[in-house]
């Protein structure tokens, strides 16, 4: 009898350290996947200066209507590239959602080709952005709502939207959108980033948070829980596809995360070829950050800036990236329906005439500078021929 059930003990200890052994193996999947710091730093050292901003043509009120059959623009997206280029910027983070690949797989590669046949012909590199946490949590295919006016991003959506993010099981099935995407563009040298999941734990921006609201978000503490296990499954189905892009996913928010970052924030920083960040501060605080990071002794990129209200702007930031070497996405390009030249306090009070200081973006409807400053300065930087020291 004893040595049956020495027998049972010793088979359960066995059963029990392989399944160890399995779980340790999947925690490590990531990590030994991960571009190595030489291997990173290379990669950014044959690159240039990569200053650009996040993108959506005038035309569009947020990613869906950018990229449906019936209100793709390409010749306005041709227009707003080559401004672009033309003062000096050479890279563009582009949202792409799910639901697009869902209800119309084909013609979304279609136009996703015919995107990069124009940003390729203005010089400007693109950088995906495959899930966004932000806005209304209740996305639909079809006909976009209007802009509500003098209100800041209005129409924006989230991917996948909450009904998706919430289901462990749903999640599962945006598997073959992601690895369809990137296997598509993996070795295609017009993408030059992937940003797996924007702000993925954002759980209180616009009305959506707040009590009564008609599209409620989920609770902070139940989306930073779920987005996590989507950005997990995210970054390995990614991985097993092995594209010749690095992936980042950044931290935002306050700066909480140099010293103790929570659960995702952690995992984004070390599971980032390239490490992101988000800062809509200052100079002292952007220059804090920068500081920061450098212990992850990785190349950076900052890709969101720019809130001229709250000191963000190109005069103070984008020198100090220069200098760092970090690359400098800013938000927006034109003034369009999106709105975001009215600043986030809008979706408590609307304004009923433009700012007389814009939020974000650069441009207006004809090409013309918000402020010619700006531009000179970009100009300076991007056509100054040099790169800052490698740190």
């Amino acid at each position: 009898m004893r040595n049956y059930i020495t027998i049972i003990i010793v088979f359960m200890l066995l059963v029990n350290c392989n399944q160890h052994q399995k779980q340790d193996k999947n925690m490590s999947v990531l990590e030994s996947k991960i571009w190595s710091k030489e291997q990173i730093k290379k990669w950014y050292k044959e690159q240039p200066f990569l200053v650009g901003g996040n993108y959506v043509p005038i035309s569009s009120i947020n990613q869906l209507e950018m990229w449906q059959e019936e209100t793709f623009d390409p010749e306005r997206i041709d227009f707003e590239l080559k401004k672009a280029s033309e003062v000096g910027m050479n890279s563009m983070r582009v949202f792409l959602h799910d639901l697009l690949w869902k209800y119309d797989k084909t013609g979304f590669f279609k136009r996703i080709d015919k995107f990069l046949e124009i940003s390729d012909k203005n010089n400007i590199k693109i950088m995906f952005v495959l899930f966004d946490g932000v806005w209304n949590p209740y996305p639909k295919i079809g006909k976009q709502p209007e802009p509500k006016p003098g209100i800041h991003n209005s129409g924006w959506v989230q991917s996948p939207g909450r009904e998706i993010l919430e289901d462990p099981r749903k999640q599962d099935n945006l598997k073959g959108y992601v690895q369809d995407v990137v296997s598509r563009y993996k070795d295609d040298p017009r993408v030059i980033v992937w940003d797996l999941f924007n702000e993925p734990d954002q759980a209180k921006v616009g009305n959506f948070w707040k009590k009564g609201s008609k599209e409620p978000e989920m609770s902070e503490e139940k989306k930073k829980a779920k987005a996590l296990e989507l950005l997990k499954k995210t970054f390995n189905w990614v991985r097993k596809i092995s594209p010749t892009q690095p992936l980042t996913v950044g931290v935002w928010g306050e700066s909480t995360w140099l010293e103790n970052p929570d659960s995702i924030q952690n995992f984004s920083l070390n599971n980032s070829d390239i490490i992101s960040f988000h800062s809509y501060s200052g100079l002292e605080k952007t220059s804090k950050i920068l500081e920061g990071l450098k212990k992850y002794n990785r190349p950076l990129l900052c890709t969101e800036y720019l809130a001229r209200g709250h000191n963000s702007t190109f005069q103070d930031i984008l020198p100090l990236f220069h200098k760092n070497n970090v690359g400098a996405y800013h938000w927006g390009l034109f003034n369009g329906k999106s709105q975001t030249i009215y600043p986030w306090k809008s979706w408590n009070k609307s304004f009923s005439e433009e700012p007389k200081e814009w939020h974000h973006d650069v441009f207006r409807k004809d090409g013309t500078p918000y402020d010619i400053n700006e531009v000179h300065l970009i100009k300076k930087i991007t056509f100054s021929n040099s790169k800052a020291n490698q740190q």
